[in-house]
This record gives structure tokens, C-alpha cells and sequence, in this order.
């Protein structure tokens, strides 16, 4: 029994090194042609998405900021990918642009399509849109959302509207699109993908200590009947 109660007091000694762990903070980027596709002007290093995730800026949650730059033309509207089961109770605030018209479609989300809207998108794409302002030439477009929803490798799309000559289509996609990875979650973009919020929430360190507790407290319990 005792050796149960020394094992307990490990775990407990785990966990706490965990909640000291707990601050967390990845950066990353995707850039065309590397690792984003990008037409007219924001092709060749013209377009650079990149992002920074973290559950400091607003205890408790996950923080997303994203910043999409081009050399040329604007942005129109931007989408990042959630899980299908997202829910817009699961936004806790988010900045300015999240498209207003449409608010059945992205919450929770249903696939964005192909097309006049989304034209040179590979394949459908669950996820939230945010549009520019229409009195503006966008260049760079700086967004946020802030959410309990711990961070997974997804897919991110752009548009604008044509080209000068009012020929091609402008728009970006990450490399990866449509496709999954098992690369662990960390700095970078994995080989072509964006950061984006998933539907797991991560205990928080009050949690694990709980469990930790509750597992000494159990020891301690076993232990008492055992001396009687």
C-alpha cells in the first residue's frame, strides 16, 4: 500500500511540472510559392500568411492572430478551417469582419464551396470567413479569434477579386489543402498547413491538479482500510 501512495504523490509531482508547463505559444507561416499557391501578384513571394497561437494573451482560452500580406491588389475575404462540430459558442471574441450575412453557414460550419465566391478553391472547406473592408485596398489583413478550442493543422483560403486585366482570378490556398497529417502541433506550418482552432479542449492545470488530488486522496482512503 504504501508503494500505491508513493506512486500517487509521482503523479501528483507530474502534474504539477505539467501546469508549470502549461504556457504555451507557437508561431509560424505559410508563403507563396513555397508553401502557399497564390496567383497574379501574390504569387512568387507575393503572399505570406502568418500567425501566432497562444493560451497567455487571454487566460484560460486559446488566442489566434493571424496576418495575411500581398505585394499587389487587395483582400477580399479570408476563411480559416474549425472542425465540423464548431460552434459559435465556442468563439469567446473575435475581431471585426466575421461575415454578418451568413451566420448559419459558419456556425456551426458547413463546407464553403468552390466558385464565384471562392474561385481556385481545391475542395470544400468547414470554416469562418472574414471579409475585408470594402473601402479599403487591403494589402495586409490582421485577424483574431479567441477560443477554448486547443489548436490543430488546417487549411486557409484568400481571395480578391481579378487581375488588372480583369482576366485571372486572384486567390491563395495553404499547399496541403485538403489534406491530413499527424505532425505534432509546434512552431512552423508542418510542411503546408495553418494553424486553425480543432474541437479539443485541453484540461486546464486546475483540472490536473483535481485529478491529482482526487488520486492522493484515493490512496490515502485504501490506505486507511488497509491498516484496519
Amino acid at each position: 500500500m504504501k508503494r500505491i501512495f508513493t506512486m500517487c504523490l509521482f503523479v501528483m509531482f507530474l502534474l504539477s511540472i505539467a501546469t508549470g508547463a502549461w504556457a504555451t505559444s507557437y508561431t509560424g507561416s505559410i508563403l507563396s510559392d513555397a508553401t502557399l499557391i497564390a496567383t497574379d501578384g501574390w504569387a512568387g513571394g507575393g503572399g505570406t500568411l502568418s500567425w501566432t497561437v497562444d493560451n497567455t494573451t487571454n487566460s484560460g482560452y486559446w488566442t489566434y492572430n493571424y496576418t495575411f500580406t500581398v505585394a499587389q491588389k487587395g483582400i477580399s475575404h479570408v476563411i480559416i478551417e474549425v472542425s465540423e462540430n464548431f460552434g459559435k459558442n465556442d468563439i469567446i471574441s473575435a475581431s471585426s469582419g466575421i461575415d454578418p450575412d451568413a451566420p448559419k453557414t459558419y456556425f456551426p460550419p458547413s463546407p464553403s464551396h468552390p466558385g464565384e465566391d471562392n474561385p481556385g478553391m481545391p475542395g470544400d472547406l468547414y470554416g469562418i470567413k472574414w471579409n475585408t473592408p470594402a473601402s479599403l485596398a487591403n494589402l495586409s489583413f490582421q485577424w483574431t479569434i479567441v477560443t477554448d478550442r486547443a489548436p490543430m493543422w488546417g487549411d486557409f483560403y484568400a481571395k480578391d477579386g481579378k487581375d488588372n486585366q480583369g482576366q485571372i482570378d486572384v486567390y491563395a490556398y495553404n499547399i496541403n489543402f485538403g489534406q491530413s497529417t499527424n505532425a505534432s502541433i509546434g512552431d512552423g506550418n508542418a510542411g503546408g498547413w495553418a494553424l486553425v482552432p480543432d474541437t479539443t479542449v485541453i484540461p486546464e492545470p486546475a483540472t490536473m491538479l483535481l485529478l491529482g488530488s482526487g488520486l492522493i486522496g484515493l490512496a490515502g482512503f485504501a490506505r486507511r482500510r488497509f491498516k484496519k
